[in-house]
């Protein structure tokens, strides 16, 4: 089965086998009727993956479609959304409705159920801020429900990543949104980017931030990547006024009194490796950021 439309590198390789499943019920059965067998790997938009050759096992994809309202007062709502929806997708639904708290999340590729597996992030805002619960099927046909807490939220981790986690599969997860207003603007060029607009509103913000990430991110349908590719460097406030003095000019965000977040594409950039080149694997020209495949095919997404 070709994987091309499921990977943002473009690498042109095949599954063994492919299954996807539009319910809880159905991956269930598929589980119980022993469709399920290892060698398998269950995967979201594709955005975190290189293939490096053609997988001999079974590729699993969700289908879970689905944004329902649970819970609603004057002051937030309760949201619980499939993770076959596609991330971007649930941010203009949520831009739509009025409800604060992903609108930062704008444009980040993959699917919802991989956003609670990889903890997305951007411009100052993670998303195990805004989850509430995360459900799953695991490779027993079991279902459980973690709480937020239980999900061992950190930097872009969770326990979802751990390896004798892999055979539990996200199927919902659960958000609570604000609908009062405010924003999460002091990061980046943000409020920079804001002045050119006469007020501050949900899709304004929205608008600012995809803006954004175009003028820095390649798009994979026409040069392969994964976007973001690195994790910024959290170093202990002292290692930071040491690189400070030799680096004044170092951007760097506070994390708490005794921690500091330096950007990962400033360092890579002070090391000279933007537009590295090693065959068609490069380091992108306006973002140390993000990897790219040159030689990537140009793929349809999967309708």
């Amino acid at each position: 089965y070709p994987l091309l439309p499921y990977n943002t590198f473009g690498i042109d390789v095949s599954a063994a086998r492919f299954l996807e499943y539009s319910s809880v019920e159905e991956l269930k059965k598929l589980i119980v009727q022993g469709a399920v067998v290892t060698p398998f790997l269950h995967i979201g938009g594709g955005s975190n993956l290189l293939f490096t050759k053609d997988y001999d096992g079974l590729i699993l994809h969700s289908r879970i479609e689905g944004i329902e309202v649970t819970e609603e007062d004057e002051y937030s709502v309760s949201i619980r959304v499939g993770a076959g929806v596609v991330w971007d997708d649930f941010v203009a639904y949520c831009v739509e409705h009025g409800w604060y708290g992903t609108e930062n999340l704008s444009l980040i590729p993959g699917e919802v159920g991989a956003s609670a597996v990889q903890n997305i992030g951007a411009y100052g805002v993670e998303v195990k801020d805004l989850i509430a619960a995360v459900e799953t099927v695991n490779i027993q046909a079991e279902e459980r429900v973690y709480s937020v807490e239980e999900c061992g939220y950190t930097y872009r981790n969770s326990i979802f990543k751990r390896p004798e986690n892999k055979s539990a599969f996200v199927t919902y997860v659960r958000f609570r949104l604000s609908k009062k207003e405010y924003y999460t603007l002091d990061y980046g060029t943000i409020r920079q980017e804001l002045e050119k607009y006469p007020a501050l509103t949900l899709s304004v913000v929205r608008k600012v931030i995809i803006d954004i990430r175009e003028s820095k991110l390649p798009d994979p349908k026409v040069l392969g990547n994964a976007g973001s590719f690195f994790m910024n460097p959290i170093v202990p406030r002292r290692q930071f006024e040491s690189l400070q003095r030799e680096y004044p000019d170092m951007p760097h965000y506070d994390v708490d009194a005794g921690r500091v977040k330096i950007p990962a594409a400033w360092m890579i950039d002070r090391c000279g490796w933007k537009r590295k080149a090693l065959g068609p694997a490069a380091v992108h020209g306006r973002q140390a950021l993000v990897l790219v495949n040159s030689g990537c095919l140009l793929y349809t997404s999967p309708s």
